[in-house]
């Protein structure tokens, strides 16, 4: 499903003696890999791995939406959050991706992970598009989770699939403002629902792995999140904790304890 070289890292091996260590520059392809495996590690370490979710990565249409539930799931974790995944066999009622429990204050949210989808891009079916036709509408995303009438208040991970020369559109060139496109969308939002957030967080990412070309460097990486509780409460603070996991994703250690 990633699109890279096959060597995935660039390095020397004249004069490389075994046991040595060395730095090597990580391609668009090994940075999907090494976070991917890192973040299924973090689930299955939690005990929250489970077969339906691994069926789905196994499935090209299906793959897309399961990645990025995969990074919301790790980010949770990394947040200090606990995990209880929603009933899908119930189809009396829509439901969210799952429950998070934030540990440290017992805030409870429900969690919606939305990706947008591309032609030719992670598994859909078509041909890639050029950055200047790329479509830059998430409403219906984040209507389609507000819709599904969660049991507690929402947040929603919106993944806005850009590659990397483009997401400047949505993000804009300030990391720690919203951007002009990230306001208007928000606003627009509140109007329609009643001059209301629907939701406390919403989380825009870009993690554009997949957008590389062989032996290209693994691009940057792109985040904002907009907050409707004040960080001083508890359910603030608990966002917060959230909010800071996200840029985590893809911080490998280079050596792990031994049990």
């Amino acid at each position: 499903m990633f699109r890279g070289n096959r060597t995935g890292l660039r390095h020397k091996e004249a004069g490389v003696k075994a046991g040595d260590k060395r730095i090597v520059t990580a391609d668009g392809l090994t940075g999907a890999y090494l976070s991917f495996a890192f973040n299924l590690f973090a689930i299955e370490n939690s005990r929250r791995l489970d077969d339906l979710l691994l069926h789905r990565l196994k499935h090209p249409e299906k793959f897309q939406g399961a990645l990025h539930e995969i990074f919301v799931e790790a980010t949770c974790l990394r947040g200090g959050f606990e995990i209880e995944k929603e009933d899908e066999g119930d189809r009396a009622t829509r439901h969210a991706e799952f429950t998070a429990t934030h540990r440290a204050t017992g805030e409870r949210f429900s969690v919606e992970a939305k990706s947008k989808h591309r032609p030719g891009v992670l598994g859909q079916a078509g041909v890639a598009q050029p950055h200047e036709k790329l479509r830059l509408t998430y409403g219906s995303l984040i209507n389609d989770a507000v819709a599904k009438n969660p049991k507690h208040p929402l947040v929603i991970f919106l993944d806005t699939n850009l590659p990397f020369r483009s997401a400047h559109h949505v993000y804009g060139n300030n990391p720690e403002a919203p951007s002009r496109y990230i306001t208007e969308l928000c606003k627009r939002i509140c109007n329609e629902h009643g001059g209301k957030s629907p939701f406390v967080m919403l989380a825009l990412t870009n993690i554009p792995h997949h957008y590389a070309a062989a032996h290209e460097k693994d691009p940057p990486k792109q985040f904002h999140s907009m907050m409707t509780e004040h960080p001083d409460t508890s359910k603030g603070k608990a966002l917060t904790a959230l909010c800071n996991a996200i840029p985590l994703d893809g911080n490998i250690p280079n050596e792990f304890p031994v049990p």
